[in-house]
């Protein structure tokens, strides 16, 4: 076995075992090839083939200012989440296990990086290369302690002719050439065409990003260039070698670059200029450069106003768009991310009536004014307590604030808990004629004995 210790001088070991390589041979098929190569050998082969002629690797597809942009919302927004371990209790009931060794593991999964930086690389990871690993260290009891995120580029999946799969590993931190058993893997993917393999979004939408890398580096080029190239000079006799560049020369140094658009062009000898190329709005530039961005976010399933176009966003779609950004983009990948750390960091007996959930409630806050109205529909009918909304927002609890409110029309008659304290009993109400009929009688034989 490989010791994990060996940069920081501890002499623990891990768990994790490369003997089934070592015993037998037959783990020699390995995902991959020049048809479906690794992340590697993309790099190796200059990226991604695109028609526009621009290469797209995961460090190219980042200078598109959209595909950053939906990576870092979808990255950032999965971080400020926090998984948790909950309790499924016999009457249906949720409860939040916050002392459970796998909180505590998700508050710091290893020495070097803090929750959000974790989940944050994890997410941008399974983004760009459509695969994400970490390698989950156990103690001697088989309990995780450590997740140790890998670069897909350093994860070579294989399979056994039996149908097994294992990953080799090369890393400073775990080892070279480690095999990893699947149930110590957590390995997160995109959609699979295989099952063992996620693929990558910049893989499957080249042309797309590369459209968009193209027309950005168009305009780059147009504006270092100078708006007014693209022509031809014509002379009507013929011009000798040095001539002709020496007006080829003096042309691009009066008008070549930003600085130099629209000046006004002398032209000697009879010279006329005819201009060839296309301009922005012949070419729809601009309109070109906006579809990309809807284009690519389509990709992620992010809303375009997440990125920064607002077209077609206008103050009474913006929080529809949200909770659609919420429900097509980020509960998809938290499930994922759940079920997959259900079955790796919990026991089987734990995995009956536990399991890990994201909380979505900062997510769907909403404003203000929203919010305290929500707090008040639900302490009338009694699913939170006043405290509950205070925790909430933040606040302290306060002195019988545990109390849950019932509404008198839905309470139980027959609980004396849920009815309504009672004041002193009124009086009772006349029993009817016969009281009346004898009040009567008594002022008639008084008005008699007056007479």
């Amino acid at each position: 076995m490989r010791a994990y210790g060996e940069l920081q001088g501890t002499p623990r070991e891990p768990r994790l075992m490369p003997a089934p390589v070592q015993k037998n041979d037959s783990v020699t098929s390995t995902l991959g090839g020049i048809g479906w190569p690794q992340p590697m050998l993309y790099a190796a082969l200059g990226g991604y083939a695109s028609n526009t002629g621009v290469p797209v690797t995961p460090f190219t597809a980042l200078q598109s200012a959209a595909v950053y942009s939906c990576i870092r919302c979808i990255a950032q927004d999965i971080a400020l989440l926090r998984p948790g371990v909950q309790a499924r209790l016999p009457n249906g009931l949720i409860r939040k296990l916050p002392i459970h060794p796998v909180n505590l593991l998700f508050s710091r999964p290893n020495q070097w990086m803090t929750a959000y930086e974790f989940w944050s690389y994890m997410v941008t990871s399974i983004c760009l290369r459509g695969n994400a690993y970490t390698v989950v260290e156990r103690d001697e009891f088989g309990s995780p302690v450590e997740l140790i995120p890998v670069a897909p580029d350093r994860v070579t999946i294989m399979l056994s002719d039996e149908g097994e799969l294992w990953y080799r590993v090369n890393s400073r931190r775990l080892g070279y050439g480690i095999v990893i058993p699947p149930e110590d893997m957590l390995h997160l993917k995109n959609i699979s065409l295989d099952g063992y393999m996620g693929v990558s979004p910049i893989a499957i939408s080249q042309d797309v990003i590369g459209l968009a890398l193209a027309t950005q580096q168009h305009g780059g080029i147009l504006f270092r260039q100078g708006g007014q190239i693209g022509g031809v000079i014509q002379f009507p006799g013929p011009l000798s070698d040095l001539a002709s560049k020496r007006i080829q020369n003096s042309w691009m140094e009066q008008h070549a670059g930003v600085q130099n658009a629209h000046k006004v062009a002398v032209l000697e000898e009879g010279g006329t200029y005819q201009k060839i190329a296309m301009t922005n709005e012949d070419a729809q530039f601009l309109a070109t450069r906006q579809f990309q961005v809807v284009d690519i976010c389509r990709i992620y399933g992010v809303p375009p106003h997440k990125v920064g176009e607002l077209t077609r966003a206008t103050f009474a779609n913006i929080e529809q768009q949200q909770q659609q950004y919420i429900d097509s983009a980020l509960q998809p990948l938290a499930r994922s991310i759940e079920e997959l750390c259900d079955h790796h960091l919990l026991f089987a007996d734990e995995r009956l009536n536990m399991g890990i959930k994201f909380d979505f409630d900062q997510m769907t806050r909403g404003d203000t004014k929203t919010r305290y109205e929500t707090y008040q529909i639900a302490l009338l009918n009694g699913i939170l307590s006043r405290n509950e909304v205070r925790a909430k927002e933040n606040l302290n609890p306060v002195e019988g604030g545990d109390e849950y409110r019932v509404p008198l029309n839905t309470a139980d008659p027959t609980d004396p808990q849920q009815q309504p304290q009672q004041g002193a009993k009124p009086p009772p109400p006349p029993q009817g004629g016969e009281q009346g009929e004898g009040d009567d009688e008594e002022e008639d034989e008084n008005a008699d004995a007056d007479t």
